[in-house]
């Protein structure tokens, strides 16, 4: 029950360069059509199974004009949770990952904006779960779009390379970027000078306007752990997180700077809720 050694060879090469696009901020990253293409090309027509675990609506918002009345235009936010399983040759099962994430559809009719959010957190678990397999599906991009090989030799597989006279790790890029799912902000960093000494420059929650001292201004501490639990969330886009915060305040903001200090209490309680709260089961028919 193993990869065949050309299944292994091709793993533990890098990333083709062409397969790899880039947004509108300079994040590199793999399409949904390419990752679904690449578990074909490597395990075969009908040797993974992809099968979606549970999927629910985290929000609908209508949006609102000048006079706050229903303009019939939607944000909506589903997550997802989907297990990938890779089988052999024989149909045996070899290996199982399970992933999920969230995504939103901003400004669209009530049943494209579900559609589309919907859709997308499938497509973004899947995406997700292949990681696991490594550099061919994305790995080695979470570090700063590396295209070189993260993961250049396994252990125990023979694929071509003699384990016994090199370390597997040389070779390797140092690794200098936090993930898109990780953040790296201390909890005592109760000012806006030491939040900007120790938030990584590509943190996606991350604003370099200074925050007002006020007393109903929301702490550093407090902007702080929300972006944390939105991280943790899956809801790395800046848009996605003022919808999220939105949905549980009642009201549009432009910044999470913009909070109070209940406001950012009501939120972080809110957050902490939906990350205890489990999946539902799979519908069975």
């Amino acid at each position: 029950m193993s990869f065949a050694p050309a299944q292994i060879a091709q793993l533990l090469k890098p990333i083709n360069h062409a397969r790899v696009l880039s947004d509108g901020k300079g994040h590199a990253h793999v399409s949904q059509q390419d990752i679904l293409a690449h578990l074909i090309r490597v395990f075969g027509f009908g040797n993974f199974d992809i099968e979606v675990l549970a999927t629910d609506c985290v929000f609908e918002q209508e949006r609102a004009n000048a006079q706050g009345e229903g303009t019939n235009r939607f944000d909506v936010c589903y997550r997802a949770l989907v297990r990938l399983t890779i089988r052999d040759h024989a149909g045996t099962t070899v290996c199982q990952y399970e992933n999920g994430s969230t995504a939103t559809a901003q400004n669209q009719s009530r049943g494209d904006a579900h559609d589309l959010a919907y859709k997308s957190a499938i497509s973004l678990s899947v995406k997700r779960a292949a990681i696991a397999l490594g550099d061919q599906f994305g790995l080695s991009l979470y570090n700063k779009g590396q295209r070189t090989a993260l993961v250049r030799g396994v252990i125990g597989y023979d694929a071509g390379d003699d384990h016994e006279r090199h370390d597997v790790q040389e070779g390797i890029e140092q690794q200098v970027a936090l993930g898109h799912d990780e953040v790296d902000i201390p909890l005592d960093a109760d000012t806006p000078a030491e939040r900007l000494k120790t938030t990584p420059p590509d943190d996606p929650f991350y604003d370099a306007k200074p925050r007002a001292t006020g007393d109903r201004q929301a702490t550093t501490r407090q902007v702080g752990t929300v972006n944390a639990r939105l991280t943790e969330l899956g809801i790395t886009n800046r848009d996605e997180a003022l919808a999220k915060v939105a949905a549980i305040i009642g009201h549009p903001i432009a910044s999470r700077n913009d909070l109070t200090r209940s406001q950012a209490s009501k939120v972080i309680k809110a957050l902490e809720a939906d990350l205890e709260a489990p999946f539902p089961e799979a519908a069975t028919s």
